[in-house]
């Protein structure tokens, strides 16, 4: 836990009695950092139990899932295998380069394939080249991903109370799976259970409800919805975008929290929101947790 400096002054914090604080999930797991390794844990003990010798998932070329996947599947002897969106180019971002230098084998999908997921061509041969894989969701974000962020809510939960009591958890969404794992432990907690304000870091995020809803539902089938929060209105033009006045706002964030780095996709599109909020007067007289959910290899996407 960490406390975090916003570009608000703080006089104003102190006027709408707010205190806050971060949870570097960043910091965790050198290899799948943030979420990733909490929603990958679960599945990479499934599929050795199964006795699978390949892991398959989907990802886009820089993104934070297959990046950890390539990092720890090989640790449990297994071998990762990337179907990526799009076309694979002679040069290789970083990394799909990571990826294959793991030891992981990279698929590319035509993007009609790739939106029809598990339904599509690419799919059903594969299945027939790899009959013993064990297949992964984009994003880690299943029921063994959600299990697995609702463990890491138990483990933030205690170290929070060393702090006091929070009584707003803030995160990003890409899938939904983080929030539903937090959603679903925290309404397991009767007594001091915090909200679930959710920033979605793509267009349309509001639809997030029913899959979060959905997911949370496989951990605790007495999630309380009522306690999430989705505010849809901070993703700065949709999924990977870094419009010039959000880098702005990174460079400024950082110069008052030098030991911390937020990632442009998810963390900072929070931080951001989140400032936006407390300046309209909607999180008067909370104490709000940040998570940070790592992601910090995308920026190789934006050099």
């Amino acid at each position: 836990m960490h406390p975090l400096t916003l570009t608000l002054d703080n006089p104003l914090l102190k006027s709408k009695n707010i205190r806050i604080a971060i949870y570097r999930g960043d910091l965790e797991h050198k290899q799948a950092p943030g979420n990733k390794w909490h929603k990958l844990k679960f599945n990479l003990e499934a599929a050795k139990a199964q006795g699978a010798k390949q892991l398959i998932s989907f990802g886009g070329p820089y993104s934070n899932h297959l990046h950890a996947l390539g990092n720890i599947a090989l640790s449990y002897a297994i071998t990762p295998i990337a179907i990526v969106r799009g076309e694979l180019h002679p040069q290789l971002t970083p990394t799909l380069r990571d990826f294959v230098k793991a030891g992981g084998i990279l698929w590319p999908s035509k993007r009609i394939d790739y939106r029809a997921g598990m339904e599509s061509e690419l799919v059903a041969d594969l299945k027939a080249y790899y009959p013993k894989a064990y297949w992964v969701p984009e994003g880690g974000s299943n029921s063994l991903g959600v299990k697995g962020c609702c463990d890491w809510a138990q483990e933030i939960h205690a170290q929070a109370q060393a702090l006091g009591e929070f009584d707003t958890w803030v995160v990003s969404a890409g899938t939904g799976a983080t929030s539903a794992g937090f959603l679903a432990y925290e309404t397991k907690n009767e007594n001091n259970s915090p909200d679930v304000l959710v920033f979605p870091a793509l267009k349309g995020g509001e639809g997030l409800l029913d899959d979060i809803q959905r997911f949370a539902l496989t951990q605790n089938p007495q999630t309380d919805i009522e306690r999430l929060k989705i505010i849809g209105d901070y993703h700065h033009g949709g999924y990977a975008k870094l419009p010039q006045e959000l880098k702005d706002y990174i460079e400024k964030l950082h110069l008052l929290n030098p030991e911390l780095k937020l990632d442009p996709v998810y963390t900072a599109k929070v931080v951001y929101g989140l400032e936006q909020e407390i300046i309209k007067g909607h999180l008067d007289n909370r104490n709000l947790l940040l998570i940070h959910t790592g992601g910090l290899q995308g920026w190789s996407g934006y050099q």
